[in-house]
């Protein structure tokens, strides 16, 4: 009996656990259930709100679609209005640069008659300073320098003749480089109703045959009496004697073009300066004098080849040159680099070689300057 009535309490006190447990669930099953409706609302309440959001996005849209069209369109009036501005202010700038230009040139050009002038009365004060010296009447002309008449004279012209017969080129070369003057002579030819040429210090005749086969009327002068009759064989006019007595004996705006080739570099540089003055009473309006030179910007002409010739005094710069032609008062002038080396091209494909450094090894040859007598004064 006793026993079995422990047995009973146990079992009672096990069941009285389960119901408390049971109703335990059942209220935490309650606060959960109240928990999720409380959720749900106020998911709901959430859902409403998003939906008053949306239709508040969906109205607002077309107000947003309309200010990008504004702004759309002000931006694209702001363009139009930019690019109007950018093509008046290009326009401004290319007047100025117009202006500017105009009025440049027209001041070079005033510049240059200034200075011909300038040099007219040098000109005509040395005839007169002369002739005060002789107690002579002024002559027209400056008198020429006395040529030269001896034995060594001529040993000296054909050692040179045979000097460049051997270093300077064949006289087909020398025709094929100095071709490239040819559009120049014509054109001066034309602008002075097709007046001569004369080349002074003319060789062996390369360039007086050049002129002849072109139709031009030109006059040859050089010192050298072998290189004189070489070019007289070929039919040419070449006359001996000096570049100074050949410009002192023509008459004024006589000419259409005068050349040197190769040489001024063997003269005094007075004497270049006489000549470039000279030059400017002998041609017509619209001439042009033309010298050609070794390029010493050339390496290897500066330090080599120029001085293969005995008889070249000093080398003569393109920037002396300039100055020179503007002092006299030729207007435009223009200056050109010619007859690279042959192998420049080789150089200047190297991969690493210093393009630079070819052009100073390889690069010009000669030098040009051409100068123009302006067809009237300012």
């Amino acid at each position: 009996m006793g026993k079995s009535g422990k047995a009973d309490g146990g079992s009672d006190m096990s069941g009285v656990k389960r119901a408390g447990d049971y109703l335990t669930a059942i209220f935490k099953l309650g606060r959960t259930e109240r928990w999720a409706k409380a959720a749900y609302r106020s998911l709901e309440t959430n859902e409403d709100r998003f939906g008053a959001l949306e239709r508040r996005i969906d109205d607002l849209n077309p107000r947003f679609d309309h200010l990008q069209r504004q702004i759309d369109q002000l931006q694209g009036q702001i363009d139009e209005q930019s690019d109007r501005w950018d093509g008046r202010t290009r326009q401004l700038k290319d007047g100025v640069k117009q202006q500017i230009h105009g009025e440049t040139q027209s001041l070079m050009a005033r510049n240059a008659e200034l200075a011909r002038n300038f040099v007219e009365v040098s000109r005509r004060l040395d005839q007169v300073l002369l002739a005060t010296q002789k107690g002579e009447t002024p002559p027209a002309r400056p008198d020429p320098l006395p040529q030269k008449a001896d034995g060594l004279s001529a040993v000296m012209d054909s050692f040179y003749h045979k000097l460049e017969n051997k270093y300077r080129g064949t006289p087909s070369d020398i025709r094929s480089r100095l071709r490239i003057y040819l559009p120049d002579v014509e054109s001066a030819v034309i602008r002075t109703d097709r007046k001569p040429v004369m080349d002074i210090g003319c060789g062996r005749g390369e360039w007086l045959g050049l002129l002849k086969d072109a139709g031009i009327t030109a006059i040859g002068v050089d010192t050298n009496s072998v290189q004189i009759g070489e070019a007289q064989d070929q039919g040419l006019d070449a006359r001996q004697g000096t570049a100074r007595s050949a410009l002192a004996e023509a008459e004024d705006n006589s000419l259409a073009c005068i050349t040197a080739h190769h040489l001024i570099e063997h003269l005094p540089f007075e004497e270049v300066l006489w000549i470039t003055r000279e030059a400017m009473r002998v041609l017509a309006p619209g001439g042009l004098l033309l010298f050609e030179t070794p390029n010493v910007r050339n390496v290897l002409v500066g330090a080599t080849s120029f001085h293969n010739d005995p008889t070249h005094l000093h080398p003569m710069t393109d920037p002396v040159l300039n100055v020179l032609f503007e002092t006299v008062g030729f207007y435009p002038v223009e200056t050109r680099h010619l007859h690279p080396h042959e192998k420049l091209a080789e150089f200047m494909a190297k991969p690493g070689f210093d393009p630079e450094l070819a052009n100073l090894m390889f690069g010009a040859q000669d030098l040009a300057i051409l100068g123009h007598k302006p067809l009237k004064e300012t």
